[in-house]
């Protein structure tokens, strides 16, 4: 399946990852909607290559229920290996509806805290990871814009890493318009001074 639009830039390789293939098309939707949020779009398409089984790392439970989960560090290297595998040259983005974790410490009073945060939208110039975990599709769909304008050098999430946490999702900017107030501001420099189509 090959979506297109208008645009001078390459186009995006989809791999999901633990989905039934009937959810192929409800992905491949998510991203052509996000590409909306783009001034002018930034992409040429949509590749959807194909569905791969992935061992969850760990389980979690919410909600009452246990679910398998991923731990950020590992899908991402797993996901480079697929990438290297199939000899992709186009950004691999890995769609999920499965929970995916992050683990770090942070020093809080004197102390160190281990602090355990889902990661929704990670995308650096050659992979990403985007999970659909306990998210309805119009918030989907404006965390994977936000995460493709990461790859279009908008990376400011710095704490601890270039990452999009839930709590995120909390303020009006992602709600409203899919990018925070930052970002937005990024894409309209970079488009007035004509480095977007």
């Amino acid at each position: 399946m090959f979506l297109r639009v208008l645009g001078p830039l390459q186009s995006l390789d989809l791999l999901t990852i633990n989905d039934e293939p009937s959810n192929k098309e409800d992905l491949v939707e998510i991203m052509w909607r996000a590409f909306r949020y783009f001034p002018e779009g930034l992409w040429t398409g949509v590749n959807y290559v194909g569905n791969v089984n992935v061992e969850h790392d760990l389980e979690i439970e919410s909600n009452e229920e246990v679910h398998g989960a991923f731990i950020f560090s590992r899908l991402v290297r797993k996901v480079r290996k697929m990438k290297r595998c199939r000899r992709i040259e186009n950004l691999l983005l890995a769609v999920t509806h499965d929970p995916v974790i992050i683990m770090y410490h942070r020093f809080e009073l004197e102390k160190f805290k281990r602090i355990i945060d889902l990661v929704h939208d990670y995308v650096s110039n050659d992979v990403g990871i985007l999970s659909l975990f306990n998210i309805d599709e119009q918030v989907g769909t404006k965390i994977a814009a936000h995460g493709l304008g990461h790859n279009q050098g908008l990376a400011h999430h710095t704490e601890p890493i270039d990452l999009m946490y839930v709590r995120l999702l909390k303020g009006n900017p992602i709600k409203i318009d899919g990018f925070c107030i930052e970002c937005k501001k990024k894409l309209k420099n970079k488009k007035e001074k004509g480095t977007l189509s």
